[in-house]
């Protein structure tokens, strides 16, 4: 069996920590023009305590807005008093797609 190779996907947040936070998972991205680039894709972190994690995710495909827009809204106004445990809300997974207004991303050409 082998071990887990970490990710290379760093946040900018903690996901241990208690509170609201708002931040950017950042996604290494290679372009011509540079090598050291990254995707932000934006998360949302509501913490109250020790519990279970609800996962909410939006935007796998770009042209599709009612569910980023609702998550959008619901990272805004959700408050910390209203969770127990964590809520972990990506709007928009494929935030390129989403920026373009494509069902897919630019950067794959596709």
């Amino acid at each position: 069996m082998s071990a887990l190779r970490p990710s290379p996907i760093a946040p900018t947040v903690d996901f241990e920590r208690d509170g609201v936070q708002h931040g950017f998972l950042r996604l290494p991205y290679s372009r011509d023009d540079s090598a050291w680039g990254s995707v932000m894709i934006p998360v949302c972190v509501i913490r109250n305590g020790k519990g279970s994690t609800a996962l909410l995710t939006g935007g796998n495909h770009g042209d599709e807005y009612e569910g980023p827009l609702a998550l959008y809204e619901l990272a805004r106004t959700l408050d910390q008093r209203q969770v127990s445990g964590t809520v972990i809300i990506v709007p928009a997974m494929n935030y390129p797609a989403f920026r373009a207004g494509t069902r897919t991303s630019p950067i794959d050409k596709g």
